[in-house]
């Protein structure tokens, strides 16, 4: 069984389990902070994505993706103000974070440093070097690579802070990510699934879906 940490479609894959943003985790993205408050019900989540058959934040397998991006989006008060708002939720509802950072993993660290969250946080689509790779580890973050990425920082990262995605990619598939991954962590590809199976379960506290 594959697993895919972080993506935005639905596979057709039988032999993979995905956390499909929108469906599995529910946030407000950087790049929309300006436009959306953060929710505390879930018909005020119902502006974010259409999820009919919800019963409310509590439903979901983490909180995200949500966070900071320098490049894009409102202010960085704006969207700083708006991530603090789900990292309170995260912490009310007992839900671990999804990250999307880009150029503003030093605020991230900071904001994480000041506010001393419970849950785990994942930063997803890690391309970083292994500088900013070991502070996020010392800090305490699970993070997830995807079909870009540094090949030192794959190389060092402990393979159970490790998680791996497709995140927007179309036409590839989790399992071009797993395979690449265990020839360069030299692991045959069985025993990267089952490990991060165990990630998984440690990461969302829960036993993976069935679809």
């Amino acid at each position: 069984m594959y697993i895919d940490f972080h993506t935005h479609k639905i596979p057709t894959e039988k032999d993979v389990v995905a956390v499909v943003d929108g469906r599995d985790t529910w946030g407000i993205h950087p790049w929309r902070a300006d436009s959306l408050s953060p929710c505390s019900s879930p018909e005020e989540k119902e502006e974010l994505e259409p999820l009919p058959s919800r019963g409310g934040w509590e439903e979901a397998l983490a909180i995200g993706e949500c966070g900071l991006d320098a490049l894009r989006g409102p202010s960085m008060e704006v969207q700083e103000a708006v991530f603090r708002k789900q990292v309170a939720l995260s912490e009310r509802i007992e839900r671990p974070l999804i990250v999307h950072c880009v150029k503003a993993i030093d605020r991230l660290l900071r904001i994480h440093k000041e506010l001393k969250p419970t849950q785990l946080w994942m930063l997803h689509g890690f391309r970083g070097k292994p500088q900013q790779l070991r502070s996020l580890l010392d800090a305490g973050f699970y993070v997830s690579f995807g079909f870009n990425h540094n090949d030192e920082s794959l190389r060092i990262c402990p393979i159970n802070r490790m998680l791996l995605e497709t995140d927007t990619e179309e036409g590839r598939s989790i399992q071009e990510i797993y395979n690449n991954v265990a020839q360069k962590k030299g692991l045959d590809v069985p025993t990267l699934c089952e490990l991060m199976a165990e990630n998984y379960r440690a990461f969302y506290q829960n036993e993976p879906l069935v679809s």
